[in-house]
């Protein structure tokens, strides 16, 4: 696991996360500071010197939390926070970026601006955004999937974030309404409500299936499964979306992808950079893993 920090006071936030996560025994956690390349040569030495400090002192602080068995790693280099980050997590093999606001901005101004988004970009990795002050373990997720392969891994992440007993988890899912604006004198209203009907109950039936699946092949046993609440709505994603996380008070916000499009495209797009902006709660962002090439 990667943890960027900036060293402002909200690394608590994220430190404080971090503690609460199910981690492995064996987990390896690497805090990482990024010094700005653009100082002087001079000042750099000296703020890596108060980096790898500040570090230490996260490290001490954030060991009583973790497993016995689970090793604390600090790294302080100097370069773009984005490019260092991914750097660093080809380096540690890291499953999940873990970081936070930065200097006390609005997450849409990180998440949506340069940091976060480049860290995508570049890491293609799961990056867990944290917002909201950890005060105890997430328990009232929300999943926001789209219908294709990609989501098996989604959820099989959402699984592994959150231990049995799960708690119950919203899932969301937008669709465009059938025919919206087309007018025909031989369609009445009768016949788009029927259509809509049976579209919901279609999606319906493939979301069941899906979550299923996925919970196969997460190795997740029944009695552990988490109870699914279904929000299939036609409508605007950012409008159905960010008001089923608010309905519900949400403290993790889970985003998937529906292809290898690029995450930036799917979840840094209007639709979802609306969402972000909206939405308070912690939020996960899970790439689809990259395809292999066979030879």
């Amino acid at each position: 696991m990667l943890v960027p920090l900036d060293l402002s006071p909200g690394s608590d936030r994220v430190l404080g996360r971090l503690g609460l996560l199910p981690l492995a025994d064996d987990a390896h956690i690497t805090l990482l500071h990024v010094v700005p390349g653009d100082l002087p040569f001079r000042d750099q030495r000296s703020a890596v010197r108060d980096a790898r400090k500040a570090l230490a002192d996260y490290a001490r602080d954030l060991t009583p939390s973790l497993p016995k068995k689970a090793r604390i790693e600090s790294v302080a280099r100097v370069g773009a926070v984005p490019k260092e980050v991914a750097v660093s997590a080809r380096a540690v093999k890291a499953e999940l970026v873990v970081m936070g606001r930065s200097g006390g901005r609005a997450l849409r101004d990180v998440f949506l601006g340069s940091t976060a988004e480049r860290v995508i970009r570049r890491s293609q990795l799961p990056v867990l955004v944290v917002r909201l002050r950890a005060r105890m373990a997430y328990s009232r997720p929300a999943l926001a999937l789209d219908i294709a392969e990609a989501a098996h891994g989604v959820v099989g992440l959402l699984v592994r974030m959150i231990p049995p007993p799960r708690p119950r988890v919203q899932v969301i899912y937008a669709h465009s309404a059938p025919y919206q604006g087309l007018i025909y004198p031989s369609l009445t209203r009768d016949d788009d409500d029927d259509r809509r009907h049976d579209l919901e109950a279609g999606y319906s039936q493939k979301l069941a299936q899906l979550l299923a699946t996925s919970l196969t092949r997460a190795k997740v046993l029944p009695r552990d499964a988490p109870r699914w609440k279904l929000h299939l709505r036609f409508g605007s994603p950012r409008i159905v979306i960010s008001k089923a996380v608010e309905k519900a008070d949400t403290d993790l916000l889970v985003l998937g992808t529906h292809g290898y499009s690029g995450v930036a495209h799917m979840f840094l797009g209007s639709v979802a950079g609306d969402v972000l902006r909206n939405v308070t709660c912690d939020v996960l962002v899970v790439p689809p893993r990259p395809k292999t090439t066979k030879r």
